[in-house]
């Protein structure tokens, strides 16, 4: 977690009101890091600022409090003002973390501008991405870049104390949840069906084709699912039955819901069930994507690994990379291995052997723990640790079936129910035959189970 921690003070500053003589929010460090480490477990967390300044500098025992580091950075007068190098610092600080941390959330707290190069940088390195500002100083291209946006007034209200969740909504909200349900029901109807959709799938899409700026702590819910429970008149929800998947499928409501039956007229009565009999409704189709729809949002999702979908171009060059690993005792820092192969890639007739291309297939198989690292190394920079292949993946088709296991799990949500047809879509995507695609399937379903055993 990164935060521009002056954008923040001044931006609740600049824009609050005063309701009864106080302030309707305050910045409040713990719901901002209550809130973050309901996403997962907090590894690194700093707030970028000119620590002289009276405004932020009040609330430094907060983050000392709550374990966030501060990082002072000077500011310079300009005239009347004073600018600092906020921007930059907590830039520098960030792509750093890229190659030195592991990590899968990326969450910026801040409304500026400046820092969409960085967001598109965390982006390319497959990171989800979790944007925090005050509204009315939020550049409106940045909810573009993030997977899930959240304005500061939101999370103040909903990550508060809990007897201040339980405040009546405004005329305001209740309006805007009226007007949100409505373009829900649109949504449903036109682009899900009565298949349903996976709860993974359709807040993307919200955000894609309602507001780019949604979040569920918009109306004062803490989860997705809850915002959906509350409106019964628009979807209709059903609980995984999968012991390790923890998803929903949601379908548009059936009509006529949340109302009243309509009286039996006169027409037979005689199919109709006696009083207090238990009606079974008839069963739901499942949701099956069609194979097109299914390798355009799997491509679309795969697109940011930076590996290839095609069979030869990816076996081509992790062919070229597995020749400069290190496969015996010895261990290779990762920038002595990049160097070994940018030499061989000059001399080779492989127009696709570049520079960042070669650095996207090692950064993967370094996120997929094909490594084993040199134990006094740990400290040092990521791209400074000896690295050697662990023995499971010194040969090269092990290592290629481990990287395409890491592609399935990316996609594994987005699979058909039935094994056969589930294998057939891998096949098209990853150019694989249908015994390849039933192991990689069976790998990912056992590393879920581990995963959920492990009660991550």
């Amino acid at each position: 977690m990164f935060i521009d921690f002056e954008n923040l003070v001044y931006g609740v500053e600049n824009n609050n009101t005063t309701i009864d003589g106080e302030h309707e929010l305050d910045v409040d460090i713990q719901r901002v890091v209550r809130f973050v480490r309901d996403e997962g477990r907090l590894v690194l967390a700093r707030a970028y600022a000119d620590w002289r300044s009276p405004g932020v500098r009040q609330h430094q025992q907060d983050l000392y409090v709550q374990g966030i580091e501060t990082v002072h950075v000077f500011g310079r007068r300009h005239g009347s003002e004073i600018k600092n190098s906020v921007d930059v610092a907590l830039a520098v600080d960030a792509v750093r973390a890229l190659y030195e941390r592991e990590f899968d959330t990326f969450v910026l707290i801040s409304g500026d501008r400046d820092f969409l190069p960085l967001l598109r940088v965390v982006r390319e390195h497959g990171h989800r991405i979790i944007g925090v500002s005050v509204r009315e100083s939020a550049s409106r291209d940045l909810p573009n870049l993030c997977d899930r946006f959240v304005y500061y007034r939101d999370l103040w209200r909903t990550w508060g104390p809990e007897e201040q969740r339980e405040t009546p909504r405004s005329a305001v909200e209740i309006r805007d949840l009226a007007v949100f349900k409505e373009h829900m029901r649109l949504l449903l109807a036109e682009e899900v069906g009565a298949g349903g959709i996976l709860g993974a799938t359709l807040k993307p899409m919200i955000r894609n084709r309602i507001d780019p700026g949604f979040d569920e702590t918009q109306f004062g819910f803490l989860k997705f699912s809850k915002l959906l429970e509350a409106m019964p008149e628009i979807v209709r929800i059903e609980y995984a039955t999968d012991a390790h998947s923890r998803d929903i499928r949601v379908f548009p409501a059936e009509p006529g819901a949340m109302h009243s039956p309509d009286p039996i007229g006169p027409h037979d009565q005689s199919d109709t069930p006696p009083s207090g009999a238990v009606v079974t409704p008839p069963p739901v189709r499942p949701w099956e994507p069609t194979p097109e729809a299914f390798l355009s949002r799997a491509r679309a999702r795969l697109a940011r690994t930076g590996l290839h979908l095609e069979l030869h171009r990816r076996h081509a060059i992790l062919e070229f990379i597995h020749a400069e690993l290190p496969t015996g005792d010895e261990f290779r820092s990762q920038a002595r291995i990049l160097e070994r192969l940018e030499e061989r890639a000059a001399t080779s007739s492989n127009d696709e052997l570049e520079h960042s291309t070669v650095r996207r297939y090692l950064w993967a198989l370094y996120q997929s723990w094909v490594f084993d690292i040199n134990p006094p190394d740990r400290g040092l920079d990521h791209l400074e640790r000896g690295l050697r292949l662990k023995s499971d993946y010194r040969e090269l088709d092990r290592l290629r079936l481990r990287v395409e296991q890491s592609l399935v799990y990316k996609v594994y949500e987005l699979l058909p129910h039935e094994p056969e047809d589930a294998r057939a879509r891998l096949c098209a995507l990853l150019e694989i035959d249908d015994e390849r695609a039933a192991e990689l399937i069976e790998r990912v379903e056992e590393y879920r189970r581990s995963q959920q055993h492990r009660g991550r």
